[in-house]
């Protein structure tokens, strides 16, 4: 087989993570004298980190001081909900431990703030699943290719060998960027569509059609 490892979103591919997003949100908003917002104005705004999520669910023209202030205030109320999100998307915890059964390694790389994510992966997975969790930290987010390439290095191969599987167009964007091979999950929070324009080699309906996908990878 030729792939060696898999590199996974976290939001919206291997749990959804969009109500606890989206409470969270709400209570930064309130502190801000903004009233709440739902699921659609949550799906434009996540992908780009906190930050950016909090500026395209702020009304437009509110000043960079307050972005940066909510910011903040964002990431610690969702440290107050994710805890609450325990449970991944049907059949993925089945198909890592297929992956690793099968001599894989697999990571988590996500734009999410990287402390709020390792414990995420860690309270729905288990500690030590994945070799590595990546959140915002030392490298640009997504969709730049640094922190999957500096992945695959860790896992020692080469892009090629690489399946980097998401549910945005972010995702695709980062597995392109990276020349490794796009799988895009259908059940996520992005419609086929943006998929495939931004470049997913390959399309998901199922957990256990990433295994699949990877197997007939030549």
């Amino acid at each position: 087989m030729k792939i060696k490892g898999f590199i996974f979103d976290l939001d919206g591919t291997l749990a959804d993570t969009l109500p606890e997003l989206n409470r969270a949100m709400n209570v930064t908003r309130s502190r801000f004298g903004l009233g709440p917002i739902g699921r659609k104005e949550v799906l434009i705004g996540i992908n780009d980190g906190p930050r950016m999520f909090v500026k395209r669910t702020f009304p437009e023209g509110t000043d960079e001081s307050t972005i940066d202030a909510a910011t903040e205030w964002y990431i610690k109320d969702y440290e107050d909900y994710y805890k609450n999100t325990k449970t991944a998307f049907d059949g993925m915890v089945e198909t890592i431990a297929k992956i690793r059964s099968e001599g894989c390694k697999v990571a988590v790389l996500t734009n999410k703030a990287h402390t709020a994510a390792t414990l995420l992966v860690n309270q729905i997975f288990g500690e030590g699943v994945f070799e590595v969790v990546w959140g915002v930290k030392d490298k640009p987010l997504k969709p730049t290719p640094d922190a999957a390439l500096q992945i695959a290095k860790l896992f020692g191969a080469s892009a090629d060998e690489i399946c980097f599987v998401g549910d945005s167009h972010i995702d695709m964007q980062t597995g392109v960027n990276a020349g490794m091979h796009p799988i895009g999950v259908s059940f996520g929070y992005k419609p086929v569509e943006v998929l495939r324009e931004n470049g997913a080699e390959y399309i998901a309906n199922s957990a256990k059609e990433i295994w699949e996908i990877a197997k007939s990878i030549k």
